[in-house]
């Protein structure tokens, strides 16, 4: 077969504004090592604020892949297993859902009160059936993008114009905290235990890495990007490695830059590709990423121990990362990849269809959407195989 070409050449000035409406409207070769002395100086400054004993995890093994093998066929083929029998509906009294976003035996998400925004936030528990009600202050118009665990709920209070705050809600005493306002595209949250990060646009051709310790407080700035150099998609923690990419052009060619962050050591590891690389996630020794050679990226590239990055899936809406799985949207149906067998299975039945919302460790939470009418269903399955 002939092998496809995904670069993305220049085509006008203008990039940067189109990068940023749609960043705003979506709702996504050699490796060399880097350790800097920014880097390392940048280190010191997370370990003084940032990184408490608690967070001390095993090290995640060290990624090598080559340069990223294309081709007109795409790794997974054939049928996937149905493991529809796995799922689960979330009985939630509320016909608008906003965003659920599962955690354990609850369910965060947002709903319509007396009106078209998203101002009430609410925590379902699927034991119980219960809803929480949860009094968020809403500054702005809708309460969006929300993350959680057992400490913590974030969640972006986002204007209608644009802009907005990023806020937590503290589960133990009640409390709540502002954390920072935003000007452009809304910020994609990544959560994990104390430890909040996310990409900022922080003007027309400046972007911020934010990395926040919500136990205490304090925030610091590790990257800053000038100049051509973009971000795209949002930040992936896992544990102490954080995950982001950036763009850039060589020639005419456009570049992207993944880089994987080890808080705990300071080290980088930097893989440069020749073509867009939007909301790269790592699960230990498995990074993966969508790309596309135009328009909205729906491919599904995974680098598998150390091996070179290899076309997964294609035509692909979303992707979420879990615990040794990658979980995916593809002709209105949810699907996972597990990493350790190469097998893959569908969640919702073969008459109904389905849209991710989210995946937290080994639970998957998805809409389904078989008939569009007023009233918003969720469904959840923890993965087993």
């Amino acid at each position: 077969m002939q092998p496809r070409d995904n670069r993305i050449r220049r085509q006008s000035p203008s990039r940067r504004k189109r990068r940023a409406k749609q960043r705003a409207s979506m709702g996504r070769l050699p490796v060399r090592q880097i350790l800097t002395g920014a880097g390392i100086a940048c280190v010191i400054l997370l370990a003084i604020l940032l990184i408490p004993k608690m967070f001390r995890k095993e090290q995640a093994p060290e990624l090598v892949p080559g340069d990223i093998i294309d081709s007109a066929m795409t790794a997974i083929t054939g049928d996937a297993s149905d493991i529809s029998y796995l799922q689960r509906e979330a009985k939630i009294q509320y016909n608008a859902i906003n965003e659920p976003y599962r955690y354990g035996d609850e369910i965060v998400f947002s709903a319509t009160s007396g009106n078209m925004s998203y101002t009430r936030m609410v925590v379902f528990n699927t034991e119980t059936k219960e809803s929480e009600i949860i009094p968020a202050k809403v500054k702005y118009n809708n309460l969006t993008g929300m993350v959680m665990n057992e400490k913590y709920i974030v969640y972006l209070d986002a204007s209608a114009g644009g802009g907005g705050r990023i806020c937590c809600y503290h589960r133990q005493d009640g409390t709540f905290t502002y954390i920072k306002e935003y000007l452009y595209a809304m910020p994609k949250l990544a959560l994990d235990g104390d430890f909040l990060a996310f990409l900022q646009q922080a003007g027309e051709s400046t972007d911020r890495l934010y990395v926040c310790n919500l136990n205490t407080g304090e925030t610091v700035t590790p990257k800053v990007f000038e100049g051509s150099a973009g971000a795209t998609g949002g930040v992936h923690l896992d544990g102490a490695m954080l995950t982001y990419a950036t763009t850039y052009y060589e020639g005419d060619v456009l570049m992207s830059r993944v880089t994987t962050l080890d808080l705990l050591s300071g080290q980088e590891t930097v893989f440069d590709w020749d073509r867009l690389v939007y909301m790269p996630m790592r699960d230990g020794n498995h990074l993966a990423f969508m790309s596309a050679a135009s328009g909205v990226p729906d491919d599904v590239y995974l680098s598998e121990n150390g091996a070179a990055p290899q076309l997964l899936v294609s035509g692909v809406t979303n992707m979420k990362m879990g615990d040794g799985f990658l979980a995916y949207t593809k002709d209105q149906a949810v699907y996972v990849y597990v990493f350790e067998t190469g097998k893959s299975f569908r969640l919702n039945t073969a008459v109904s269809k389905a849209l991710l919302s989210s995946v937290e460790g080994k639970s998957v939470c998805w809409y389904d959407v078989t008939s569009y009418d007023d009233v918003d269903i969720v469904k959840y399955a923890e993965m087993e195989w």
